[in-house]
C-alpha cells in the first residue's frame, strides 16, 4: 500500500473526502496540467503576434511599392505639364487670334482655320 492509500483509510481520514497526501498529488497534477495549457496558449499567442507581423510588413512592402510607382507618375505629369507649357509658349508667340484683341481684330476663329487650310 502507498503512503496515500494508508493515509486515507487511516481512522482520521475516514470523515474527509480526500487525504492530505492525495491532496498534494492532485494539486501537482493540477498545476502540471495549468502550465501545458498555459505553455500551448503561449506559443499560439506567439504564433499568431508572429503572423501579425508578417501581415503588416507585406502590406508595408506593398503600399512602398504603390507609392513608388505612383511618385513616377508624379514625376512623368510634371514633365509632360512641362512640355505641353513649353509647347503653348511657343504657339502663342506665333498665334494670330493672341496678339489682337477681340473687339478690334477682324480674324475670327472660322476664318484663321478656312485660311490656314
Amino acid at each position: 500500500m502507498s503512503d496515500c492509500d494508508s493515509s486515507c483509510n487511516s481512522p482520521q481520514n475516514k470523515k474527509s473526502l480526500v487525504c492530505d497526501g492525495c491532496e498534494g498529488s492532485e494539486d501537482e497534477d493540477r498545476t502540471l496540467k495549468r502550465r501545458e495549457k498555459n505553455r500551448v496558449a503561449a506559443q499560439k499567442s506567439r504564433k499568431r503576434q508572429t503572423q501579425r507581423a508578417d501581415l503588416l510588413h507585406e502590406a508595408c512592402e506593398l503600399l512602398e511599392q504603390r507609392n513608388r510607382k505612383l511618385r513616377r507618375e508624379v514625376d512623368s505629369l510634371h514633365e509632360e505639364q512641362r512640355m505641353l507649357s513649353e509647347t503653348l509658349g511657343a504657339h502663342e508667340r506665333f498665334c494670330p487670334i493672341m496678339h489682337c484683341s477681340f473687339a478690334s481684330c477682324t480674324l475670327q476663329p472660322d476664318t484663321v482655320e478656312a485660311r490656314s487650310v
